[in-house]
């Protein structure tokens, strides 16, 4: 193994590009285009986005972790991921083309892609050993996490000029924008080209399970047993039912932060592009500042640092009106989400033995996938109650005497409440798992 401060070697950019490569799918598909095009451009409900991008992360989270037992048993990590990557591409790739009355096939192919593009990251995740090892693999996790999030502002500005003809106001000669849906077909290109350094570069390493032929009942199987395992090795499943509420609040804080920015904040188009653009630089640094702390500070500590900020921003974001303190919440968000990432998989990984990685990484899947199922659905009926046109929230709203404005803010702020309680909730059972890597062999 390379000296640790030998960060910059081939494979590590290989697998960090995979990180870059997956949030220009994230950025321009999840969070600006694709349920924008659907409620604004083809006057479709939400809901049939909800819906679908709901069932696809359940599907993920019922079938990646036996695909993780697969992973590990054949040996090839790098051949399952490279298949789902080029599905994801293909399948998002293809939206552009369908006729917009088609709709159910336009959605069920963005279901489709987003169950490939999230499945992916159980693969990804566990090779992460394959290009690193002991307290070098938490550099290297907060390296990717800063890729990925450069990877969204990048994408993000390589494909606008295909939805406006033009970039920050300037037209660009003999480029047409085709509006929201000119994004896809781009999105789809860039995430392939700038995965496959990680398939050319990276060289997986084989682990000491015998390579065999495997049937996904014996998969699912041996998933039911990681779980009762997890008794094997203190502190795990503790870990995946705290990394569950916290991965349900921060998933549902990324689908409605702009919905949350716009009616609570007052947010402009312009403001929401700056706050964006604030929280991922935040976010890129970030990750790698913590990445780098965490080879001097214990993982455990430093993640419960970490939770605590979330509380404390969540809470500041009900009380705060001030857009420039807003643009610093936003920076101290993009930290605390970066940080988060870059820290959960190492410790995971210091927690199991590294034969069983996938397995493992595989249950971190559904549990976070899980939590992506859960969390929007209760943001939702939250706001949904608590509307003041509806007598729940008309009510609440008369007995806390509340202005028309302020009532119409109620339902978010209560649902943002609710995050924070999932927070709360996670760091008290986090508390209590190990510290340190004794479980590693």
């Amino acid at each position: 193994m390379s000296k640790t401060g030998d960060i910059f070697r081939k494979d590590v950019i290989g697998w960090s590009l995979y990180d870059f490569a997956n949030t220009i799918f994230s950025m321009n598909i999840l969070s600006l285009y694709f349920k924008r095009w659907v409620v604004e451009d083809l006057g479709r409900d939400g809901l049939y986005y909800d819906i679908a991008y709901s069932g696809s992360m359940l599907l993920v989270g019922l079938i990646m972790p036996a695909l993780g037992a697969l992973s590990d048993h054949s040996h090839k990590k790098k051949l399952f991921l490279f298949l789902f990557t080029i599905t994801c591409c293909i399948s998002i790739g293809l939206v552009a083309l369908i006729p917009a009355p088609l709709f159910i096939p336009v959605i069920f192919m963005f279901a489709f892609s987003n169950f490939f593009y999230e499945g992916g990251m159980v693969f990804y995740n566990s090779l992460l050993y394959s290009v690193s090892g002991g307290n070098e693999a938490r550099l290297v996790s907060g390296f990717g996490v800063a890729f990925g999030y450069t990877g969204s502002i990048v994408g993000m500005i390589l494909v606008l000029p295909w939805v406006t003809g033009g970039i920050f106001g300037l037209d660009i000669p003999g480029l047409a924008g085709s509006g929201k849906t000119g994004a896809f077909f781009p999105t789809a290109v860039l995430f392939f080209v700038f995965a496959m350094p990680l398939f050319l570069w990276v060289d997986e390493k084989k682990a000491r399970i015998k390579p065999e032929r495997i049937k996904f009942k014996r998969a699912y199987r041996e998933v039911w047993e990681g779980i009762r395992e997890t008794k094997k090795y203190p502190g795990v499943l503790r870990f995946l039912i705290a990394d569950y509420f916290f991965e349900d609040a921060i998933a549902t804080v990324i689908l409605n932060m702009g919905i949350f920015s716009s009616l609570v904040l007052g947010f402009s188009d312009a403001d929401l592009t700056i706050f964006l653009i604030v929280s991922t630089v935040s976010a890129m640094l970030g990750s790698f500042v913590i990445g780098n702390i965490s080879q001097i500070v214990a993982l455990k500590k430093l993640m419960i640092y970490i939770v605590w900020g979330w509380i404390v921003v969540l809470l500041l974001f009900i009380v705060v009106s001030n857009i420039f303190f807003i643009y610093i919440i936003g920076s101290i968000i993009g930290i605390l989400l970066g940080g988060i990432w870059t820290v959960s998989r190492p410790l995971l990984a210091e927690m199991v033995p590294k034969d069983e990685l996938g397995r493992f990484f595989g249950l971190y899947s559904l549990s976070g996938r899980a939590a992506a199922v859960v969390g929007p659905v209760l943001w939702g009926i939250i706001v949904f109650l608590f509307n003041p046109n509806r007598p729940l929230g008309n009510g609440l709203a008369s007995m806390l005497n509340l202005d028309a404005p302020r009532a119409s803010q109620m339902p978010y702020k209560l649902a943002v409440i609710s995050l924070i309680i999932m927070m709360a909730a996670g760091l008290f059972i986090f508390r209590k798992i190990p510290s340190g890597s004794e479980n590693r062999t």
